[in-house]
């Protein structure tokens, strides 16, 4: 087992900010909800360190986190990177403004404690995700993100949030079972699924699938490529598995303004996290340009009739979305990830200027 402390701060301090606002009390002499944001503040200072210690070393490409090594499960890896670096600092940065905002919004409601931890475990499991250097680890986070769509609803008394969220449920799953078929076939197919040996073996895999002796023939490459990137349409809800995100219309804003600036984000880093892998299949790209095509052209069209904001805010996500699936699909994954940054930072900022009104 190796670990590395200092950068493990970056996930690890959310985490504890959950923890205290889920099991301390809040009293009317001692507020600990002060020393949750200096925790969130300490994420962001850690992830500026790191990514200054990736700008300043570019030989070094990636500081290890944490792995484990067994002999019968694949290894797992937590591991750095420049894309890493950025994503962690993006990722702290709003989530240190949305955890201040969030400590005076809904303080007089019954599930104040469990709306705060919910919100630092969700941060937190985004800088995890970001983080691995494996397919086991990452869908594990994946995992715990579909669930936290689902509970970040907050108001479980009223009866359309309750639907909204299991619908999203629903449909989050869907996508989650192709995304682990991808990752059983990629480990069936070259026996690892850490990135980097991954990447390798699959560069001089030249393994083909017949379609039920129709005489379609797909590369392996396609076949993993396909499955994983249905599991990036849930999450990044490009059509037609978009559906959950004009359901999620009765979450508190703070919670809108981290569902459209970073968790519906995750699909587009997920391809540029497997680039090497979806640069290998051609076809995959083709497919994976058109869904982004048209996404963004009915999404944006869908906006432009809703008499709804926060439903013209959701379509306008869902259309965002479109574009940096096509960027992907260009094969310019570097755009998707500066894109998916500065949608982020003005979707967030729309969503907590509109305040509690709507």
């Amino acid at each position: 087992m190796i670990l590395n402390l200092f950068p493990l701060l970056i996930p690890i301090a959310p985490l504890l900010a959950a923890f205290f606002t889920a099991f301390f009390n809040r009293s009317k002499k001692v507020s600990i909800y002060p020393a949750s944001s200096w925790l969130m503040i300490v994420s962001f200072l850690a992830s500026l360190m790191v990514l200054m210690q990736a700008i300043r070393d570019p030989v070094a490409n990636r500081l290890d986190l944490f792995s484990i090594s067994w002999s019968i499960l694949p290894e797992v890896n937590m591991s750095i990177d420049r894309l890493s670096a950025v994503m962690m600092l993006f990722i702290s940065s709003f989530g240190v403004i949305l955890y201040r905002y969030s400590i005076r919004y809904l303080q007089q409601d019954s599930g104040y404690n469990r709306y705060l931890t919910l919100l630092a475990l969700c941060i937190s499991t985004l800088l995890f995700m970001v983080s691995c250097a494996d397919l086991i680890m990452l869908f594990i986070f994946w995992q715990l993100i579909t669930w936290f769509l689902c509970l970040l609803s907050h108001n479980y008394s009223h009866g359309p949030t309750v639907k909204s969220s299991f619908r999203t449920f629903i449909v989050l799953r869907a996508g989650d079972l192709t995304f682990l078929s991808g990752i059983v076939l990629a480990f069936n197919l070259y026996g690892t699924l850490e990135f980097d040996l991954l990447f390798q073996r699959a560069s001089i895999d030249e393994t083909v699938f017949s379609f039920f002796g129709t005489g379609f023939e797909f590369r392996g490459t396609t076949f993993i490529t396909l499955l994983i990137f249905v599991g990036a349409m849930s999450k990044s809800a490009q059509m037609p598995l978009h559906t959950w995100v004009p359901d999620s219309l009765f979450a508190p804003t703070p919670i809108h303004a981290l569902l459209h600036a970073g968790l519906i984000n995750v699909g587009g880093f997920l391809l540029a996290r497997l680039a090497p892998l979806y640069s290998l299949s051609s076809a995959t790209l083709h497919i994976v340009l058109f869904v982004g095509l048209l996404t963004a052209i009915l999404a944006t069209s869908m906006m432009l009739v809703q008499n709804d904001i926060k439903k013209t805010l959701g379509y306008s996500t869902i259309g965002q979305m479109g574009y940096m699936i096509m960027a992907c699909g260009l094969g310019a994954f570097h755009l998707a990830v500066f894109h998916l940054m500065a949608h982020g930072l003005f979707k967030a900022d729309i969503f907590l200027n509109i305040g509690k009104g709507i």
